[in-house]
């Protein structure tokens, strides 16, 4: 077990040593890459070195204060166990240094650094006020940007998803086709209304021209008209009972 945490630092330490070798990338070069708009790949590329340095830095900052608390450490018990045995009047006391403050890995700056995604967020519809916020996944190096939203009633969300809903019916509405003898006619609500206005003035035995769904132009009877605009009228009703 030993040799094999003595292997195990020792490839830890040759790693570190491999990436101090490396040209230096801070996060100030980074922000330049990304300001001069390089490519995506080479700021990601030098962002992932910069915190791989950091890191590195890091390791070696907690291994020298891992030392420095327990030559600390043996200072203080030694400076209590001489107090401890002098009288309570005895100018000899010997001061009690205090442990070293533990090495901190600070984020923010390579937070700076990371690629930005705006969330989508329906703000017609939130029921909470929160104020913008970014949040940080540091595993993707992602900052996800949300924005403030607002805390509608129960009433107005419901009144947007009403007309929201009204919206994409006709939008169907207006995409709907019927088929008649081979030929293909709208059936929105507008050309069902030109085909009855059509078909009160036609006489039995009429054709008219008419402009298909394909936008040719057919000459249709009055009796493909009027299955036309039933159908139309047909298929608009099940829409709206569908829904």
């Amino acid at each position: 077990m030993p040799e094999t945490q003595a292997i195990n630092e020792q490839a830890s330490t040759d790693s570190a040593q491999q990436l101090f070798e490396q040209p230096s990338i801070s996060y100030d070069d980074v922000l330049t890459k990304m300001a001069l708009r390089h490519p995506q790949e080479q700021i990601e590329q030098a962002l992932k070195t910069a915190i791989e340095q950091e890191q590195a830095a890091h390791v070696a900052a907690y291994q020298a204060w891992e030392l420095e608390v327990v030559e600390v450490e043996a200072e203080r018990q030694a400076a209590l166990a001489h107090n401890a045995n002098l009288d309570a009047d005895s100018d000899e006391l010997m001061e009690v240094p205090e442990l070293p403050a533990q090495p901190q890995l600070d984020l923010s700056l390579r937070r700076q650094c990371y690629r930005t995604e705006y969330v989508e967020v329906d703000l017609a519809l939130t029921t909470e006020a929160t104020p913008a916020r970014t949040e940080y996944d540091d595993e993707a190096l992602v900052a996800y940007i949300y924005p403030a939203t607002h805390a509608h009633s129960e009433a107005q969300i419901a009144q947007v998803k009403r007309e929201r809903f009204k919206q994409t019916r006709m939008q169907e509405l207006a995409k709907l086709t019927v088929e008649v003898d081979g030929m293909e006619f709208d059936a929105d609500e507008l050309s069902q209304q030109r085909m009855a206005r059509a078909l009160v003035v036609m006489q039995n035995d009429e054709s008219t021209s008419w402009v298909l769904a394909n936008n040719d132009v057919a000459q249709v009877s009055k009796a493909q008209l009027f299955e036309a605009c039933k159908f139309a009228s047909a298929q608009q009703t099940a829409l709206w009972v569908s829904q």
